[in-house]
């Protein structure tokens, strides 16, 4: 896969994530009377816009998703400028009326909310929508393709090289083989391999893999493979009711395991907890969106499912400048019974800022220490 169709394949994905994210601020602050000043597609700087019932509606050139700008977002300060313009302390109050700060804090909680659930749900429908599609199933023996250097295989194994058996059993199912082996790891595994016309017993050693190799695509044995052939095998949910529940399951399982999961893999980045996985960042998003171009439609839902659910719990934790982090401040707000200071709040999001910029660019570096290295 190219790389320009690998970032035009990445920009696309990170759109739509985004843009239902955004969709879903705008809807539940619609719903709540708020005034919606701008919906943007893109960051700016514009490339053209329209204003419909009152809200700006733009198209922009920087392609990483989009933004919802609501009145009051900053506090008060709309209202100070109106205020400088000459506007009556009438004419203000009754503009501010639609303005986010200006909203009971339930209210506030729920819009600030309604990104989260919004991705959430977009991964339950892939989810149940890949669920009730056939699933293409490889048969049949395994021609390896590639082999990764400094793997079992490549001191046993060549390219071309066919694979009809493990330990004497023959697998109708290609899952079935490679199941088989990876169990086994740490253990020595007999192949048949099929080479220049003939079969031949080799023995092979899976290796144990820490979740730092798992996330840079090594396998235990580390080859590469095609199935002799792909049939589709009919889905296994009984219908549409069915696939709904187990995939919004999975994506309520996906949604638990992600915090502690990412609490690893900081404190792997950080070097805390050295046998942590590695988190994955843009880099490598990227680079797995291109594979995922060649993949079935059923594994490309499922993908664009898992980056919706990660994105939904990353936006919820309570980190500013994330909703989470703004719900925080609401909270904080509320048991204050008074607004943080303008310039603390500044601050508070700022440094959360600033901390993200940080942990993005470690997790970009070890992209590409993955990408050399792999």
């Amino acid at each position: 896969m190219d790389v320009l169709t690998t970032v035009l394949a990445f920009i696309a994905v990170l759109v739509v994530l985004v843009l239902v994210h955004e969709i879903g601020h705008f809807v539940a602050a619609k719903l709540a009377g708020i005034t919606v000043q701008e919906f943007g597609v893109g960051f700016p700087p514009r490339i053209g816009s329209v204003v419909w019932r009152g809200t700006r509606y733009s198209l922009n050139i920087i392609p990483l998703g989009g933004f919802v700008k609501m009145l009051g977002e900053d506090g008060e300060g709309e209202a100070q400028k109106m205020r400088e313009r000459g506007f009556s302390e009438a004419a203000v109050e009754r503009a501010m009326s639609g303005a986010f700060n200006r909203k009971p804090v339930p209210v506030r909680i729920a819009v600030l909310l309604a990104g989260v659930v919004m991705n959430f749900l977009l991964a339950g429908v892939l989810f149940a929508v890949a669920l009730g599609m056939p699933v293409p199933q490889g048969r049949g023996p395994l021609t390896v393709t590639e082999i990764q250097s400094g793997s079992p295989a490549a001191q046993h194994l060549e390219v071309g090289d066919v694979i009809v058996a493990a330990d004497g059993q023959r697998f109708a199912v290609s899952s079935e083989l490679t199941a088989y082996v990876r169990a086994r790891a740490g253990e020595q595994v007999t192949l048949t391999i099929l080479r220049d016309g003939a079969e031949t017993p080799i023995t092979v050693e899976p290796r144990v893999l820490t979740e730092a190799q798992r996330a840079r695509g090594e396998g235990p044995v580390g080859f590469s493979y095609e199935p002799e052939r792909i049939i589709e095998v009919p889905s296994q949910v009984s219908g549409p009711v069915e696939a709904v529940g187990r995939g919004f399951g999975e994506a309520a399982y996906l949604a638990w395991r992600i915090p502690g999961g990412l609490a690893d893999a900081i404190g792997g980045l950080l070097g805390l907890n050295p046998n942590a996985g590695s988190a994955v960042g843009p880099i490598g998003i990227a680079e797995e969106t291109g594979r995922m171009l060649e993949a079935p439609l059923v594994s490309q839902l499922i993908f664009v499912g898992l980056l919706s659910v990660n994105l939904a719990v990353l936006n919820v934790l309570p980190f500013p400048p994330l909703d989470g982090g703004r719900i925080a401040v609401v909270l904080i707000e509320a048991v204050r019974r008074r607004r943080l200071p303008a310039e603390r709040e500044a601050l508070i999001y700022l440094t959360g800022f600033m901390v993200l910029i940080a942990l993005v660019i470690l997790i970009s570096i070890q992209d590409v220490q993955n990408l050399i290295e792999g």
